[in-house]
């Protein structure tokens, strides 16, 4: 007979900021490991501790005590202190695949630095799992994961139901959609189950009887483990004496102070694979009651979501691409720098950050640090395009602009860009002379011609006179005016990965200006738009022939819950916008296309009832049971839509304006989808999932919000937006919800902390895009890789004066030296740390697929540390995620 072994594994689970700032939090951490020091040193049988997971907990401590780092790493060297994998503990759902990957390849970085890693994906706490989490770690070498949520209904209540999500035990097989497959622990009894364990023996005795029975219920092996800690827990300076009591209490039980390597490997031994379940794809907790699924934090803070994902694709999409084409250029890639600002970013995306569910001192200082990135973002992108600049050919007239792209496939994009003229600098004129110097000059305006001479309508609006100054690199700044004028134009195909030179040529005719007409419609060769008289609008697919009706109408429904779960009031009083009379009109109708404006002015409750839900709060009654209804005052909510469709688009571009003043409410717009459906499609993180419109019979939650990256489609409608990650679709699918604003007042959870601030009274701004689809082809066509294309920036740099350097670069120029089949999807362009290059894609074709390249490459990981073979051509597994390195 086996005996048992419990596996007694000491942490805290180290939430950075959440219900304190981070600095307050900062100073438990520290205290915290000066402590664990001392045990780790003097404290016979104290022999482990695991750092959580995440190597931002020691960056944090060693800032404060830098003399510090050399004790850590013989700690780390020793094995008693057990750091990495990751950098942080990000929210899955609400970071980039790509930011996932960084957020590895930056941890496994800093734990090698130390000495050793923990080769074990933890996610303790991710609010939610997406997918492809075997697939990616299997490329990095783990085969066992670690999670705290997202099967059901192992670990609550003692339930088991017969279900591809559901676990008899705490172990499990888990397959990624490629196949990809590992070893998953459920820590079914929580981050918890051995906390605070007692030394004197008759409190051991019941406690141990509990926690040894919990365990055991859902074991499949005689390896038990117990998490001696939970959030900020100091440690438990006396857990030795504790354990050598628990010895003396249950002698056929092995008591082992150990770490996740160590109950891993025992794990693996002693598994009986014939017992365990397969879960497959994304683990969200679909079998359950629908109330603790944390979806709702897709919503909270609505501008939170919105600046991070502004940040991961100006890292994505523009910095890493343009410094690996400036590379080819002769300079220096910045790895440091592309490190600093990832990890400055990844400060926002750990859980209880992005997920905005924390204070509102906390979601401050978030704001700042989204800045910072911002800051460091474009200084990386603008120095790169200018010494780019440098050093292409350009002709003898005309004033240069390059813009650059890297969404991935050719696309048409509309682009604006602020351009100077005649400038006059303070050497060669007294500065107060200036501007009227420059008003003496005629007007102009100007004639765009790509680099082979083919004119490109432009529209010019001219913006004065302005002060600016450059920064040279070997002189002091140099001050000047120059006239400004804003232009606006369409670059049909620009270079899938890449850069194109136009010239701005100026000309003395101004071009009269247009009166739009007064018609609220607009078309193109691919679209038709017609607005309602109640606003919503009618979209007719020119090439397919499908047609949408009704979209665009708005719902503002009370929201008595929390950052964490949404939930509607009492009264269930819903306003929507069906049957408005909103102002319309044309804003603008030009060369290039149009804008129709839709102005309305919303009668919705300035908030819940405040005396009935300040008592529901005081008392921390459960979202679920709360039935407080909506204020029975009256506030005027307003909310300006713009609809614009520019010559070249498939696509309706959206932008809603909203100015919140109210309290206590969510904020939807509306979509009928034209048809019934089953199932709906949605961007994830490394694939496209295909989830069921209906929930599970144990669901009671009446809504089934979900959490999406880049779109959603159901039945003939495709929604892509940038930063919007909520959405709803009706169990026949025949409506699609997308939510732009939830607005509420308190963190939730395990206390009453006020968060005031998560009111969102503020402007939001909310940009999104409509398309017409047959309904069954998202994840087989190139729908996938056009949305992601068309969400990527793109970035426009006049050239500066002439320099002295060898023009050596051509006009245009495309680095994507590929052709990938439909169902494949653009992920990165960057260097890994030896210089070599990287292009990765993701398959969300259910069919093998080709990727064809000009030059050879290796398949590697997405560690990009190795790679395998010399080809030019490769086969691409449904669902697999493909990264290829330079030979």
């Amino acid at each position: 007979m086996t005996r048992k072994k419990a596996h007694i594994i000491s942490h805290s689970h180290w939430d950075r900021e959440w219900f304190l700032p981070l600095e307050s939090l900062r100073f438990k951490l520290v205290t915290l490991m000066d402590e664990v020091e001392g045990l780790l040193d003097m404290e016979a049988g104290f022999n482990h501790f695991h750092m959580d997971g995440q190597m931002i907990m020691l960056e944090d401590y060693l800032a404060v005590k830098p003399a510090k780092r050399e004790k850590m790493k013989q700690l780390v060297a020793d094995g008693k202190l057990r750091i990495g994998p990751w950098y942080m503990l990000q929210d899955a759902f609400l970071t980039s695949g790509e930011a996932n990957i960084r957020n590895l390849q930056y941890g496994l970085e800093m734990a090698k630095e130390f000495g050793h890693v923990e080769k074990i994906g933890y996610f303790p706490d991710t609010f939610g799992l997406y997918g492809q989490v075997p697939q990616l770690m299997s490329q990095a070498g783990f085969d066992t994961v670690v999670f705290g949520r997202g099967v059901n209904p192992t670990g609550f209540n003692n339930q088991v139901f017969d279900s591809a999500f559901a676990s008899k035990y705490s172990e499990m097989f888990w397959e990624s959609p490629d196949g990809s497959k590992v070893l998953g622990i459920l820590l079914a009894n929580w981050y918890s189950n051995g906390n605070e364990i007692p030394v004197e023996k008759e409190a051991a005795k019941v406690f141990w009887d509990k926690k040894l029975a919990d365990v055991e219920r859902f074991a499949s092996t005689d390896e038990w483990l117990f998490m001696n800690g939970c959030d900020h827990q100091p440690v438990q300076t006396d857990l030795a004496e504790a354990l050598e009591v628990a010895k003396e209490l249950y002698p056929d039980v092995d008591f082992i102070h150990s770490h996740f390597e160590r109950y891993q490997d025992a794990v693996k031994q002693s598994l009986e694979p014939e017992k365990l379940q397969t879960v497959y794809g994304e683990l969200t907790s679909q079998q359950s009651d629908g109330w603790s699924t944390l979806a709702n934090t897709a919503s909270s803070r609505i501008y939170l979501k919105q600046a991070n994902e502004k940040m991961e694709r100006l890292l994505e999409r523009l910095a890493e691409p343009i410094s690996v084409m400036a590379s080819d250029a002769g300079v220096p890639y910045p790895h440091e720098y592309l490190a600093f600002a990832w990890k400055l970013l990844m400060e926002n995306q750990i859980h209880d950050s992005i997920t905005a569910c924390s204070l509102d001192e906390v979601h401050r200082e978030m704001e700042v640090r989204f800045e910072k990135v911002e800051q460091v973002t474009m200084s990386l992108i603008s120095n790169a395009a200018r010494k780019l600049t440098e050093q292409i050919t350009i002709a003898e007239t005309g004033i240069p602009i390059t813009i650059f792209h890297a969404g991935g496939v050719e696309i048409a994009k509309t682009i604006e860009i602020e351009l100077e003229t005649d400038e006059i600098h303070f050497s060669e004129m007294h500065f107060e002379q200036i501007p009227d110097e420059l008003a003496k000059l005629p007007a102009q305006t100007f004639r765009l011609e790509t680099s082979e001479g083919v004119e490109i309508p432009v529209v010019v609006e001219p913006l004065g006179i302005h002060f600016n100054y450059d920064l040279p690199e070997r002189k002091f700044r140099d001050s000047y005016f120059a006239r400004k004028y804003k232009l606006t134009f369409i670059v049909e195909n620009l270079p899938a990965v890449g850069y194109e030179t136009l010239y701005a040529h100026a000309i003395s005719e101004v071009e009269p200006e247009v009166e739009p007409s007064s018609a609220l419609t607009m078309e193109n060769r691919f679209l038709k738009v017609e607005v309602a008289a109640n606003g919503t609008y009618t979209l007719f697919d020119k090439m397919s022939g499908i047609e949408a009706r009704g979209l665009g109408a708005y719902e503002d429904v009370g929201d008595i819950g929390n950052e964490y779960m949404f939930k509607e009031a009492g009264d269930k009083l819903r306003v929507d916008t069906l049957q408005s009379k909103p102002e319309m009109s044309v804003l603008r109708e030009d060369k290039l296309g149009k804008t129709i404006i839709i102005r309305h002015e919303i009668e919705i409750p300035e908030s819940a009832s405040a005396a009935a839900f300040a008592e529901e709060k005081r008392r921390l009654v459960w979202h679920p049971e709360r039935q407080s209804p909506r204020s029975e005052k009256r506030i005027i909510l307003k909310v300006a839509t713009e609809l614009t469709l520019n010559k070249h688009d498939k696509q309706l571009a959206v932008r809603v304006k909203i100015v919140n003043n109210a309290d206590d409410h969510r904020f939807r717009v509306l979509f009928p989808t034209g048809v019934t459906c089953e199932t709906h499609q949605a961007g994830s993180v490394f694939e496209v999932t295909t989830r069921p419109n209906k929930q599970a019979k144990e669901w009671t939650n009446p809504t089934s919000d979900n959490r999406k990256q880049a779109f959603v489609t159901s039945g003939n409608v495709l929604i892509a937006t940038h930063g919007l990650p909520e959405y709803e679709v009706s169990e026949n699918g025949d409506k699609l919800e997308l939510t732009l604003l939830r607005a509420v007042s308190e963190i939730g959870d395990w206390g009453d902390f006020p968060a005031y601030e998560a009111e969102c009274h503020r402007e939001i701004t909310a940009d999104f895009y409509v398309f017409l689809t047959d309904g069954s082809k998202a994840i087989n066509s190139e729908l996938p890789a056009e949305v992601n294309a068309l969400l990527a920036p793109v970035y426009a740099m006049q050239h500066k004066k002439p320099s002295n350097k060898a023009k050596t670069l051509p006009e245009n120029q495309n680095f994507a030296k590929w052709k990938a089949a439909n169902g494949l999807v653009f992920s990165t362009f960057k260097l890994a740390k030896d210089n070599k290059r990287i292009v990765r894609f993701y398959q969300t074709a259910t069919e093998p697929t080709i990727l064809q390249t000009i030059h050879t490459w290796g398949k590697s990981t997405i560690l990009e540390e190795t790679s395998i073979g010399q080809e030019k051509t490769f086969t691409v597994r449904p669902n697999e995620i493909i990264t290829l390195k330079g030979v």
